[in-house]
This record gives C-alpha cells, sequence and structure tokens, in this order.
C-alpha cells in the first residue's frame, strides 16, 4: 500500500475502535423523558448503557501521518 499524499510505502494498517455520537435532539428527548417516572427509568437505563462501538481497519502511513479508512 502506498501514501497518496507523500509517496511512501510505510503504511501500516490498524484495527480501530469508533464510537456512534449520539444527536442532539434525542438526548433532549431522553432528558425530557426523565422527568416522566416510569418511561424516565428506562430513558436513564438507555443513557447509561452506552454507546455502540465499530471497529474499522484504518491505514496510517509512517512518514506524514495521513490516516485513511480501508
Amino acid at each position: 500500500m502506498i501514501c497518496k499524499r507523500c509517496g511512501s510505502a510505510g503504511v501500516q494498517v490498524q484495527a480501530v475502535p469508533v464510537t456512534k455520537r449520539r444527536g442532539c435532539l434525542l438526548t433532549i428527548l431522553y432528558i425530557v423523558l426523565l422527568f416522566i417516572p416510569v418511561i424516565g427509568w428506562i430513558a436513564l437505563f438507555m443513557l447509561i448503557r452506552g454507546r455502540k462501538t465499530k471497529i474499522k481497519s484504518m491505514a496510517v502511513c509512517q512518514r506524514c501521518g495521513r490516516k485513511w479508512v480501508v
């Protein structure tokens, strides 16, 4: 594999965890639902549960530091 920026052949492929971001509207919805007794507990559980992560393969050039998804 060759880097497109500097033309170096020193490219290393790594597995990188990428977290999925939560939207602003979803967070506001969870906060509003916290004020409703029964549904609020479910919303609190969803907030505590955390975010989902995916593993993606990323190539990193050792010479210039450019990163891209493989």
